[in-house]
C-alpha cells in the first residue's frame, strides 16, 4: 500500500527570482522507505497531466517504486502544474533546478530517507534525469545512479536532425513545443523562429489545453514547414543560430557521470532514435564512466518504458537501492 501527496515547493526561475512549483511524493505505507527515487515524467502538453495531479505515469511510478519499499518524488517542471509560466521544454538548467529543488523540499519530510537519490525518467524525463544528475554532481552532491528510457540526450546533433525529417507523427509537436519553450527562456519572439502562421497556431494550441493528438492534427505534417527560411538556412548549413546553440548547450550527453548510468531504448522507436542512447553511452564510456545502453526489444516509444522497467528494477536490486 502506498500513500501520496501533492507538494508545492519554492524554486527560482532562470533569473533567480522566486517562484512556486509543484510535484508529487509517494511513500510506502507501514514500512520505512529504504531509498529515494526521483521520477521524471515524459512530454505532456497540459498543465494538469502531471504528477501532482496523480497522472498515469506518476501513479505507475508510485506503485512500482513506493510499492517496493522506496520513497518516490516527481516534479511537474517549470511551466506545468502549479507554475503559470511557459513550460521551457527540454531546457536543461530549468528542468534540473525543478528536480533538485523538489529533492531539497522533501528532505525534511518524515519518512523520506536521507540517501542519495536514484534518478529515473522516460523520454523528456530521460533528458531531465541526466540533466539533474549532472547538476547534482557539479554541485558536489552524491547520486546513486540514473536510468533514462528513450531520452533525447543529443538535442542539437541527433534529436533536432531526426525530428526535422518528420519520421514520426509527434515530430512537429516536439519541435514546436521546443521552439516555444526556448523562445520564452531566452527572450525571443516565437515568430522569429517559426513562420508567422506556425507561431500563431502553436501559441493557440499550447497556450490552451489540447491533447497531444489534437496538437499533432493542428500542426503541419512536415516539420520543416514550421520554420522561417532564415532558420532553415542556418540549420542546413550547420551555421550559428541562437536556437541551435541553445539546444546544444542543453545536451545531456557531454558530462562524465561519477555514478553509474543505464540508458534504455526500443529498437523500433521512431520518436526518439535509438542512436541517442547508443551515442551517449559510447561517449561517456570513452571518458571512463560506468554507462551502458540496453536494447529492450523491437518496440516503439511508449512501449519501451514498460519493457525497460524490469531491467531497472533488477539493476536497483543489484545496487541495493
Amino acid at each position: 500500500t502506498v500513500d501520496g501527496w501533492r507538494i508545492d515547493y519554492p524554486s527560482t526561475d532562470s533569473a533567480g527570482r522566486p517562484i512556486r512549483l509543484s510535484g508529487f511524493l509517494a511513500l510506502p505505507r507501514g514500512v520505512e522507505a529504504k531509498t529515494l527515487v526521483s521520477w521524471q515524467h515524459g512530454t505532456t502538453t497540459t498543465r494538469s497531466a502531471v504528477p501532482s495531479n496523480v497522472s498515469t505515469d506518476a501513479m505507475a511510478a508510485a506503485f512500482v517504486f513506493a510499492g517496493t519499499g522506496r520513497a518516490v518524488v516527481a516534479a511537474d517542471y517549470l511551466g506545468l502544474g502549479a507554475s503559470p509560466l511557459t513550460h521551457t521544454y527540454l531546457v536543461a538548467d530549468d528542468t534540473s533546478r525543478a528536480v533538485i529543488d523538489l529533492l531539497k523540499a522533501v528532505g525534511p519530510v518524515a519518512g523520506v530517507p536521507d540517501t542519495p537519490p536514484f534518478l529515473m525518467g522516460f523520454s523528456q524525463g530521460g533528458h531531465a534525469s541526466l540533466a539533474a544528475h549532472a547538476a547534482l554532481e557539479v554541485a558536489g552532491q552524491p547520486v546513486r545512479g540514473s536510468a533514462a528510457v528513450a531520452g533525447p540526450h543529443n538535442l542539437r546533433t541527433i534529436s533536432f536532425v531526426e525530428a526535422m525529417k518528420g519520421g514520426a507523427p509527434n515530430h512537429s509537436l516536439y519541435l514546436a513545443y521546443l521552439a516555444r519553450g526556448y523562445c520564452a527562456r531566452y527572450g525571443h519572439p516565437l515568430a522569429s523562429v517559426l513562420t508567422d502562421a506556425a507561431a500563431a497556431r502553436a501559441t493557440q494550441l499550447f497556450d490552451t489545453p489540447h491533447k497531444p493528438e489534437e496538437i499533432v492534427a493542428g500542426l503541419p505534417i512536415q516539420p520543416r514547414t514550421l520554420f522561417r527560411p532564415d532558420f532553415l538556412a542556418a540549420f542546413d548549413a550547420a551555421a550559428p543560430h541562437w536556437l541551435l546553440d541553445a539546444t546544444a548547450a542543453s545536451e545531456t550527453s557531454h558530462f562524465t557521470p561519477r555514478a553509474p548510468v543505464r540508458l534504455y531504448y526500443g529498437a523500433a522507436d521512431r520518436d526518439v532514435a535509438p542512436q541517442e542512447a547508443l551515442t551517449t553511452a559510447a561517449a561517456m564510456q570513452a571518458r571512463g564512466a560506468d554507462v551502458t545502453a540496453t536494447n529492450v526489444g523491437d518496440v516503439g516509444h511508449d512501449p519501451s518504458l514498460l519493457a525497460a522497467v524490469p531491467h531497472v528494477l533488477t539493476w536497483l536490486d543489484q545496487l541495493g537501492v
